[in-house]
C-alpha cells in the first residue's frame, strides 16, 4: 500500500486543495478516511494535529500509522457521502496551523539556547495554542538564566534566521551537528535547521524563518520529577500574553491609584497593609471567643449548674461570621469545660469541639449526616461539617443537640 503524499510537508503554505479517497472505514457516522494525500499534518512530536474541513464534515482527528504502510487517516466528526475513488475537498485551519508552527519553532530555539547556556537536554515537549511545556535534564533555571535566555531568542527573531528543512536517508545525519539522536529504523529522517544555530530531527510543522515568531514569552518554570518544566508561548499567543498582562497591570494600577512602574511597590504596601490587618482581626476574634466563653460560664455559674468537667453543651448559630472563626469560638468554650455545636450560616458549615477525646464526636456526629445532607467528620473531641443549604445545617443541629445533651 502506497504512502499517503505529505502535502504539508512538500508545500506547508497550502490550506486548500483536492484529493481522492483511498479507503473509507469506521462507523458511518464518524468515518475515517484515507486519501491519496492530505494537507493535514497528523499529530506526533508533542504536536497536535491539523483540523479542519474534510468533503463539508469537520475533521476531529489526523493520526499516522507507521505500522501500515505509513498511512495518513482522518477521523471526521460527522458522516460525508464520499466513496474510494471520489474526490473529496480539503480545507485546514490556517490560524491553529499558524500557532502551532510558531510553538514548534519557539521551541526549537528554547531548547538550542538552553543547550548552549546551561548544557540542558530536552526531554519531551508539549505544545499548545495557548501556553506550551518543555522539560530539561536540569535541576533548576534562575531568574537570570532564563532572562539570558529570552534575551538571545529575541535577538534571532529579530535577525530573522531561514528555518530549512533537510530529508537525508539515515547514513547521512552524521553530516549535520545534530542536538539530539535521530530516531532510530527510520527510512528518511527530516531535519530542521535554524540557519546554522540548529539541526534537529523533527516530523512537526515549522516557520519559514525566525522572523515569523513575532514574539516569545518564557511564562516560568517549575520542577517536576526532579527536571525543570518551562511554560513559554509564541508568536501571536505571545502577543495576546503580553496585552492581557498589560491590561490587568494598568487595571490594578488605577484601583491602587498609581501607575504601574510603581505597582510593585503599591501592592508590597497593600499587603503589609493587609498582614496587619488579619493579625489585628485575629486579636479581636480570640478576645471576643474568650468573652463569649466566659459569658456563657458566669450564665450557667448563676443558674447553679453541675461543677467544671460536667458534661456542658453549648450551641449557636451565626448569620455573621465565617467557618475560620468557628475553630477559636470553640477553642474558648472548650477551655472552660463546654461541649460545643457552632453553626456558620453564610459558609453552611458547623465545628463541634469538646474538652476531651471521650466526647467521640466523629463516631457520634457523623451517622447524624445522612439525615442532612451533609459531609464531614472528625475525631474524638472535634467534628466539622458542611452542607447544601440552611435546612440540613439546621436538621442537623437538632439532632446533635439532641444526641449530645443525652
Amino acid at each position: 500500500m502506497a504512502k499517503t503524499e505529505k502535502l504539508f510537508y512538500a508545500r506547508p503554505e497550502l490550506l486548500e486543495t483536492e484529493a481522492t479517497v483511498v479507503a473509507v472505514e469506521g462507523d458511518p457516522d464518524g468515518p475515517v478516511l484515507e486519501l491519496d494525500r492530505t494537507i493535514f499534518y497528523p499529530e506526533g512530536g508533542g504536536q497536535p494535529c491539523d483540523l479542519g474541513l474534510l468533503g463539508g464534515a469537520r475533521v476531529a482527528a489526523v493520526t499516522e500509522e507507521e505500522g501500515l504502510g505509513g498511512r495518513i487517516l482522518h477521523g471526521l466528526a460527522g458522516p460525508v457521502a464520499l466513496r474510494p475513488g471520489d474526490r473529496a475537498a480539503l480545507s485546514v485551519d490556517g490560524a491553529r496551523r499558524l500557532d502551532y508552527s510558531q510553538a514548534h519553532s519557539a521551541q526549537h530555539l528554547i531548547s538550542s539556547a538552553f543547550m548552549r547556556l546551561f548544557d540542558a537536554a530536552t526531554v519531551s515537549v508539549h505544545l499548545s495554542r495557548e501556553r506550551s511545556s518543555i522539560d530539561f535534564d536540569i535541576a533548576s533555571v534562575s531568574e537570570e538564566g532564563l532572562a539570558q535566555a529570552e534575551s538571545l531568542i529575541e535577538g534571532i527573531i529579530a535577525d530573522d534566521y531561514p528555518i530549512r528543512v533537510h530529508l537525508c536517508p539515515p547514513e547521512d545525519p552524521a553530516s549535520f551537528p545534530l542536538r539530539k539522536r535521530p530516531p532510530a529504523g527510520a527510512q528518511e529522517l527530516r531535519i530542521v535547521e535554524i540557519d546554522g544555530i540548529d539541526f534537529t530531527p523533527c516530523c512537526g510543522t515549522h516557520l519559514s524563518s525566525t522572523g515569523r515568531l513575532r514574539l516569545l514569552r518564557i511564562l516560568g518554570t517549575e520542577r517536576y520529577k526532579g527536571m525543570t518544566r518551562l511554560f513559554f508561548a509564541a508568536g501571536a499567543s505571545a502577543a495576546a500574553d503580553y496585552r492581557a498582562v498589560s491590561r490587568i497591570a494598568e487595571s490594578a494600577a488605577r484601583i491602587l491609584g498609581t501607575s504601574v512602574a510603581e505597582l510593585p511597590a503599591a501592592v508590597a504596601r497593600e499587603a503589609e497593609r493587609r498582614r496587619a490587618l488579619e493579625y489585628a482581626n485575629g486579636v479581636l476574634v480570640r478576645e471576643r471567643a474568650n468573652a463569649e466563653a466566659r459569658s456563657a460560664a458566669e450564665a450557667l455559674s448563676a443558674d447553679g449548674t453541675p461543677a467544671e468537667g460536667s458534661s456542658r453543651l453549648v450551641s449557636r448559630r451565626y448569620a455573621d461570621r465565617d467557618a475560620a472563626s468557628l475553630i477559636e469560638s470553640a477553642k474558648a468554650f472548650a477551655s472552660l469545660g463546654f461541649c460545643s455545636l457552632l453553626a456558620s450560616l453564610p459558609e453552611l458549615t458547623v465545628q463541634a469541639l469538646a474538652p476531651s477525646p471521650e466526647a467521640r464526636l466523629g463516631e457520634r456526629l457523623k451517622p447524624l449526616l445522612a439525615g442532612s445532607g451533609g459531609k464531614g467528620g472528625g475525631g474524638g473531641a472535634s467534628f466539622r461539617a458542611v452542607f447544601p443549604d440552611t435546612a440540613g445545617v439546621e436538621a442537623f443541629l437538632k439532632a446533635a443537640e439532641a444526641e449530645l445533651s443525652a
